[in-house]
């Protein structure tokens, strides 16, 4: 069970979630395997292997750190609140109520646009901005969250 849906209340609604595009994930796994992959297939030679040797203790913990991000972040829209959950032990979440947003800012780079990821940043009245970089398909997540902020003034009027 995901931790959004542990947390929400009684009449919240998970309305759409999403994570880090496929390309973030890529780009952990070859900082991990192509390193662990030279090293293990790395010729004799001496100074060749401490080179690769130092690839791999360089890139290896940073391709892990990518990974565990990736496996341990949930982005979600509910009925009430924008959410970004991130961490394995140490879980670390923002929320905005979705009352309080004031603007969605989506930046797209042209290999963005390309390949449908994003950074998407919720900015909320008195109450800060969470920033989500990397997202996978971030102008139907700007949509949900446009859509559950018109859902919810139509509901209180």
């Amino acid at each position: 069970m995901s931790f959004v849906s542990q947390t929400s209340g009684a009449s919240e609604r998970l309305l759409f979630q999403t994570s880090y595009h496929w390309l973030y994930w890529l780009g952990g796994m070859l900082l991990t395997a192509a390193p662990l992959l030279a090293w293990a297939v790395s010729p004799i030679g001496y100074w060749v292997g401490v080179a690769v040797l130092c690839l791999t203790l360089i890139a290896v913990p940073f391709g892990l750190v990518i990974l565990v991000r990736a496996f341990a972040t949930e982005i979600a829209v509910t009925s009430d609140r924008f959410i970004k959950k991130s961490g394995l032990i140490s879980i670390q979440t923002e929320d905005i109520s979705l009352d309080s947003v004031e603007e969605v800012d989506l930046e797209e780079s042209i290999l963005g646009a390309l390949f449908g990821y994003g950074t998407l940043e919720v900015h909320g009245s008195g109450t800060g901005s969470i920033r989500v970089e990397m997202v996978r398909s971030p102008e139907r997540l700007r949509q949900e969250i446009e859509n559950a902020r018109e859902a919810l003034h139509a509901s209180g009027d």
